[in-house]
């Protein structure tokens, strides 16, 4: 007899709670967008003019006529200081450069060919270097008063003539030029005159080297005194008063502060030692 075949059980469902697949997270949410910036145009210009255009810079004309003062800048830098004073033993040292210079000024005096610039940085140059070689040629001296006549001798020779440190001051730049401010550029070799520059001049640079030596030697008290209970000032104003029209006037055009109206001008005595 066959044994009766029990029926298996049902296979009942997994009691085991099965594993909730893994997900990914959630995306986080985008930043906030950032505000967008508005440019606000500026305002419309109130002059719709175009805006002028820069001063254009001063040309000077220059010839090819007048000598190169090269060679005697070169002995103002070496042998003159910034404030003026001379070097003239150092000088002596270089004398056959100074006598170089001389010669080149020697064969080329100005004539109607050069321009007016030319001709006045010429004869200021000129005056000045025939200035040291007086000095020079009497060294040691303590004093160019000490020397016989010398703003009235003849010493100088210009194209075979002759000519003197009064002729050329008296009779040709201050007639010819009317420049006031050549007296704030022609040196004397004297403590009390306006110190000499250490460059020479040129037609490119007289304009403003006039203006700078005029300017630096009114507002230095060494000769002259505005701003105290007597003004005393340089005798240069009242030897050429002519040339300043209005002395006062003309001071105050270039003084930091204006000598008042009512104030009376009186000199400086004037120191003739020498400016070295």
């Amino acid at each position: 007899m066959v044994a009766a075949v029990q029926a298996a059980p049902d296979v009942e469902e997994d009691t085991v709670a099965r594993e909730e697949p893994l997900t990914a997270p959630a995306p986080a949410p985008p930043p906030p967008a950032a505000p967008k910036k508005v440019t606000v145009a500026p305002p419309p210009p109130t002059n719709t003019a175009p805006a002028p255009a820069p001063p254009k810079a001063k040309t000077v004309a220059v010839s090819s006529f007048a000598p190169s003062h090269a060679i005697w800048n070169e002995l103002l830098q070496r042998h003159v200081s910034a404030g003026g004073k001379v070097d003239y033993r150092g000088l002596l040292e270089h004398r056959d450069r100074l006598e170089t210079y001389l010669d080149l000024l020697a064969k080329d005096a100005p004539d109607a060919r050069w321009t007016r610039e030319e001709r006045l940085a010429y004869w200021i140059n000129a005056y000045n270097a025939f200035t040291i070689q007086l000095i020079l040629n009497n060294w040691p001296v303590k004093s160019i008063r000490d020397l016989d006549e010398p703003w009235d001798r003849k010493f100088i020779k210009l194209e075979g003539k002759a000519y003197s440190l009064n002729q050329i001051e008296h009779e040709i730049i201050r007639p010819e030029f009317r420049e006031p401010r050549i007296h704030f550029a022609l040196v004397c070799a004297a403590l009390s005159c306006p110190p000499l520059a250490n460059q020479a001049y040129t037609p490119a640079n007289l304009e403003r080297m006039l203006e700078e030596r005029t300017r630096s030697f009114i507002n230095d008290e060494k000769f002259n005194v505005t701003q105290e209970a007597v003004v005393r000032v340089s005798p240069l104003f009242d030897w050429y008063a002519d040339d300043f029209g209005d002395p006062k006037t003309f001071l105050n055009r270039y003084l930091v502060i204006d000598i008042p109206p009512r104030k009376e001008l009186h000199f400086l005595d004037y120191d003739w030692e020498l400016n070295d």
